[in-house]
């Protein structure tokens, strides 16, 4: 007969092993992996002006991933957009050349404030004041307009920073509306994010957004000083930061990246790159104001590169920074 002492001892077994989590054999439970990047200033390119490599108010940047001889592996496109024009260059800096001038016909800008890339080698560039965005091939020939006209009840009104995610789907800041809409790769609108407000998932005044490989969004919410991370169904699960000068306090966040680990911001208004995990948790920052190597005049565009280069639009002081990221 058994003991009082070994039937209970037996039953609190069975209850545990029904209500602990189920793992594989050998498979430890996930875990945050922790880094800690390092960032070191490298080099600098541009001067203010309006000829090749010279730039007036940049105020975005994005790097093409894939390429070949023709669409250039790692090359650079920068929206200069006081120049209503954009920029190509290789990973180095040198210039290719250039396409756009001012205008509101077809593969002309007024103000180009956002640009991104996608795996074909398209080009979207957002055309703030004339309240659209367009398609262009890699050599700046109009393809189609993208976001344009009224989109769910609300015309488009000063679209800013974009992001392009692995299934080749458009994410457009429409700032002045306080909005983040997605379009497919071939333009159709597929949904919005957002509108005006200071609680989670709300904006005021938004100017960027990155998408990472889990279909994770992450917004500039600039005005409202932080970061919004947003999951693929659009449902707001982070706030990230606060307005102030501190680690990890934001004043008018303007761009922002991410890669598998780590949240990218340009911090605006401090003159500053910060960097976190995905989880809102500050890591590392870099910059102060100034025109000297490792000073910022109001950064704004940010966009990765290959091997840890990170590239930032310097924009008031009219170049563009790489910056090297390890950990």
């Amino acid at each position: 007969m058994k003991t009082p002492s070994l039937v209970i001892g037996y039953w609190l077994l069975v209850i545990l092993l029904l209500v602990s989590p189920v793992r594989a054999m050998s498979v430890p439970p996930p875990t945050s992996e922790v880094v800690n990047p390092t960032i070191e200033y490298v080099s600098s390119f541009g001067l203010p002006g309006s000829g090749d490599r010279q730039f007036n108010f940049p105020y975005d940047i994005d790097v093409a991933m894939i390429g070949d001889l023709e669409t250039g592996l790692g090359n650079i496109f920068v929206a200069d957009t006081g120049n209503n024009r954009v920029q190509r260059f290789d990973a180095d800096g040198s210039y290719r050349y250039q396409f756009g001038n001012f205008g509101n016909e077809p593969g002309r800008f007024n103000a180009p404030d956002g640009i991104a890339v996608d795996f074909n080698n398209q080009i979207y560039v957002a055309d703030k004041d004339s309240d659209r965005v367009q398609c262009l091939d890699i050599r700046g020939n109009f393809i189609r307009e993208v976001a344009t006209g009224e989109i769910n009840y609300k015309q488009i009104n000063r679209p800013m920073g974009m992001d392009v995610d692995h299934l080749g789907n458009l994410y457009v800041v429409d700032s002045a509306n306080d909005r983040v809409l997605k379009f497919d790769e071939a333009g159709n609108y597929l949904g919005v994010i957002g509108g005006f407000g200071y609680g989670l998932g709300f904006f005021d005044a938004p100017n960027d957004v990155a998408v990472d490989r889990g279909q994770n969004l992450y917004v500039a919410d600039t005005n409202n000083n932080r970061i919004q991370k947003f999951d693929y169904d659009g449902r707001a699960i982070l706030i990230i930061g606060k307005w102030g000068a501190g680690d990890g306090e934001f004043y008018q966040p303007r761009g922002v990246a991410v890669d598998d680990h780590l949240i990218y911001v340009a911090d605006s208004g401090n003159n500053r790159i910060q960097i976190l995990t995905k989880e809102g948790k500050f890591v590392a920052t870099f910059g102060r104001k100034g025109s000297k190597h490792g000073e910022f005049n109001g950064p704004i565009g940010i966009a990765l590169g290959r091997q840890g280069r990170l590239y930032v639009a310097d924009t008031g002081n009219n170049r563009i920074v790489e910056l090297r990221v390890t950990y």
